[in-house]
């Protein structure tokens, strides 16, 4: 695992990319979350809306900690190396470390 690339972040859609992505935002108690790899560093992410652009696939809007104690939303594309399944909607958060 330790030669997976980092995840890379996908840009905000906008008009050049065509129709508009379908948007599910998911709800406080139900989120999913991901492993996302940021700086040689598989993070934790929590899943806030799944984005699905008829042009560019699924991505996954997320708050993720970089370390610092505050989160940051960032948007990933599905189906990068960087970015994998954690847990599903209504399966509990995580353990902390």
């Amino acid at each position: 695992m330790s030669d997976t690339p980092d995840a890379i972040e996908q840009r905000p859609w906008t008009e050049s990319d065509g129709p508009e992505p379908d948007v599910h935002v998911y709800p406080h108690e139900s989120k999913p979350g991901l492993y996302v790899k940021i700086n040689g560093q598989w993070r934790r992410a929590v899943v806030d809306a799944r984005h699905i652009h008829p042009d560019r696939g699924v991505s996954y809007q997320c708050s993720v900690s970089l370390g610092t104690g505050a989160n940051v939303s960032r948007t990933y594309q599905w189906g990068q190396p960087g970015v994998r399944y954690a847990y599903g909607p209504n399966q509990g958060q995580l353990p902390t470390d």
